[in-house]
């Protein structure tokens, strides 16, 4: 069996030389490509089974390769991994609507840059990512998922719901919970008042907001992260303290 042909797209030759030697590693065949224009000829000249690409790229970016593979060759069957520094759901989304498989996020290190190559390899037909049973269950399985810490499975559920819509109180609602455990307070913030722009009756974006606001003025909370509206009433069983998820996130 011929070994899987990896392109990587990043404007640093330091990270395409780390990733090469790291893949090379495992057996892959890789090929480079410097910036954007240069990943599509390289894409049409040798067509790889699986592209790494940087998104943040002087020139042509690679939102833009993105969109101009899924208008030039939509029936492709190459799986794409976009990489991002920026950690951002939206982006991820976005990326995923326009084809990408999965996504990275830098700082990687090899173990998950490999585990994340081999599993996106494994998959038969690369697709957007799909809802199981409707939009509310996807939801409920992002909170269970973020209650359990398990927060790249969160992450995965949360970009299939957005996949549906990026502007439902709720997602946002959620999108600012997953960035509060990983630390990106401001960001949290953001979406929560985002969330709370759609609707001003929807009642955890306010809890949520009310809660960041304590930890700024005063360091410490009595108020618990709330993940969706029937968290934020008596039931106190389901709604979980912040400290409990990430000690890390604090403004």
């Amino acid at each position: 069996m011929k070994p899987a042909k990896i392109l990587i797209v990043d404007d640093d030759k330091n990270i395409r030389n780390a990733i090469r030697l790291c893949l090379e590693a495992e057996g892959y065949a890789v090929d480079q490509a410097v910036n954007g224009a240069d990943a599509l000829e390289c894409i049409h000249r040798n067509v790889p089974d699986l592209v790494l690409l940087d998104l943040a790229m002087p020139g042509m970016d690679g939102m833009t390769v993105l969109a101009e593979l899924k208008t030039l060759w939509p029936q492709r069957t190459t799986r794409i991994v976009v990489i991002t520094a920026h950690g951002s759901v939206k982006i991820a989304i976005e990326a995923m609507r326009l084809g990408a498989s999965d996504f990275l996020e830098k700082p990687f290190v090899p173990a998950s840059l490999r585990q994340r190559v081999a599993s996106v390899l494994e998959d038969s037909v690369p697709h957007l990512p799909s809802i199981d049973g409707d939009y509310g269950q996807t939801l409920q399985q992002v909170r269970q998922a973020l209650r359990d810490h398990a927060f790249a499975a969160a992450e995965r559920e949360l970009m299939k719901a957005g996949t549906i819509t990026g502007e439902d109180p709720a997602f946002l609602n959620l999108a600012g919970v997953l960035h509060e455990c990983h630390g990106r307070v401001e960001c949290a913030r953001r979406f929560y008042e985002r969330s709370a722009a759609k609707d001003r009756q929807y009642r955890p974006a306010q809890e949520n907001l009310r809660r960041l606001g304590d930890l700024r003025r005063h360091g410490k909370t009595r108020r618990k992260v709330a993940f969706g509206e029937d968290e934020v009433g008596d039931d106190a069983e389901h709604r979980v303290d912040a400290e409990h998820l990430e000690s890390g996130a604090r403004p």
